[in-house]
């Protein structure tokens, strides 16, 4: 099911006018790196995990804290893993329509993602720009540790369309401390968030105040795509003024025969819950429909 006419329109002139605002999940990486719910069946298995829930990567991780006594072991497993993984050129013209391109190529000054990896700025090196790395300092580690932030008092970086931010909301995985998985870490997030005021940086806030949001690479199910959207709402302390988009897949369980039916329920319900607009399909098929509908509309504008 796609977007409406009107919602494509509204979503190109936000990009048009550089008031959109990314935000990345898993399933962008998909074609090159493994989802969270592969990650968490693989440690249950090997582990022995004992629940049902073997297909929830943050309660995998948090059993795996639990059972090892040592908060750094899933996430030693898993930054280990994200970086023996190579991003591939996305300059190339076979990977022109994947999700990382086609966000490039949209030209925003702000992309936040709640990978660990850094395909983003990849992908945006690979279209000529220089991105900055940051991560969310949403615990104490980089205080504790030293590790500076781009945005000190003494720096005098913005993020523009050629240095472009890439913000890493649930940590960096060169900084397997700034990590979010387990389901603590979730927990801890969301209360620093709403209780420190400097969690994120004023552009950043700012950002999310005066732009659409889109979301690419999520599931209804995900974890970080709820208590991302609710946070956000939460901090920011009001309703979005602009339309926001969410690329989701459907929830697994849905039957051939009742897809309609549920999906029109589920477009009403995201709607209502985090006033959103909603693709449902994968964030491949959304990224191809884009660059056509994009090319599209700027060439009308010229």
């Amino acid at each position: 099911m796609s977007l409406k006419d009107e919602d494509w329109t509204d979503l190109l002139y936000s990009i048009q006018e550089k008031k959109c605002t990314p935000f990345i999940g898993a399933g962008a990486s998909a074609p090159w790196l493994p989802l969270g719910r592969d990650i968490a069946k693989k440690w249950a298995e090997e582990y022995d995990y004992p629940l049902q829930d073997s297909n929830q990567l943050s309660r995998v991780a948090q059993f795996l804290e639990i059972k090892f006594e040592n908060a750094m072991f899933p996430r030693k497993i898993l930054s280990t893993m994200l970086k023996r993984i190579n991003p591939p050129d996305f300059a190339l013209e076979q990977f022109r329509n994947t999700p990382y391109a086609v966000l490039a190529d949209l030209n925003l000054p702000i992309y936040i993602t709640t990978n660990y990896d850094q395909f983003m700025e990849a992908a945006l090196r690979s279209k000529g720009k220089d991105p900055v790395s940051e991560f969310c300092r949403w615990n104490n580690y980089a205080e504790v540790a030293g590790i500076p932030s781009v945005f000190n008092k003494s720096s005098k970086y913005k993020p523009t369309e050629a240095t472009p931010l890439v913000y890493h909301l649930h940590g960096d995985n060169n900084i397997a401390q700034s990590m979010v998985l387990t389901e603590s870490d979730y927990i801890d997030f969301i209360l620093n968030l709403n209780m420190k005021k400097d969690v994120l940086p004023a552009v950043v806030l700012q950002r999310l105040a005066t732009s659409s949001l889109l979301f690419i690479g999520y599931s209804l199910e995900d974890i970080s795509f709820r208590i991302i959207f609710r946070g956000i709402m939460n901090l920011l302390g009001m309703r979005f003024q602009l339309s926001n988009v969410a690329v989701l897949l459907p929830p697994f369980y849905i039957k051939d025969d009742k897809t309609n039916h549920i999906l029109e329920y589920l477009d009403k319900y995201t709607k209502n819950m985090f006033k959103i607009h909603v693709y449902w399909g994968d964030a491949s098929e959304f990224s191809a429909e884009l660059r056509k509908r994009l090319d599209e509309f700027r060439s009308q504008l010229c």
